[in-house]
């Protein structure tokens, strides 16, 4: 699996499991409403380590990554709101596995204010395994 299908793949998971809000996607334009939360969803990848040995074609590689998403909430509301938002978007890749793709638990961190949001951070680890 190359890294754009591994992005793709996380995406329409995503799309297909997540329906509160609006969604910003790395590099698509998007504006956002003043005051109405959204999120963005962002996928950071990592090393790549071999986890086997053997001959070209047999080596198993683990690829791992970040799956991140910024939940941004309006200012001035309380936290409840982007609590709710942030457990919702963590259910979404908690313990899950699809298209080779395997996320462990999802962790939520407070960031505050930003710009003109308050916003809290979930980040789910994952990784996939793939022959080279």
């Amino acid at each position: 699996m190359s890294y754009k299908a591994e992005q793709k793949a996380i995406e329409a998971r995503f799309q297909a499991n997540y329906t509160l809000t609006s969604v910003k996607y790395d590099n698509v334009d998007f504006k956002p409403v003043p005051d109405t939360a959204y999120v963005e969803l962002q996928v950071f990848t990592g090393d790549q380590i071999p986890i086997s040995t053997g001959g070209p074609g047999d080596i198993l590689y683990r690829n791992t990554g970040i799956i991140s998403i910024n939940v941004r909430s309006a200012l001035n509301e309380g936290t409840q709101n982007g609590k709710n938002i942030a457990d919702t978007c963590a259910a979404v890749f908690r313990g899950t596995n699809f298209s080779n793709i395997t996320c462990y638990g999802a962790s939520i961190t407070r960031l505050g204010k930003v710009d003109e949001w308050f916003v809290h951070n979930v980040s789910i680890p994952y990784f996939r395994d793939e022959a080279f």
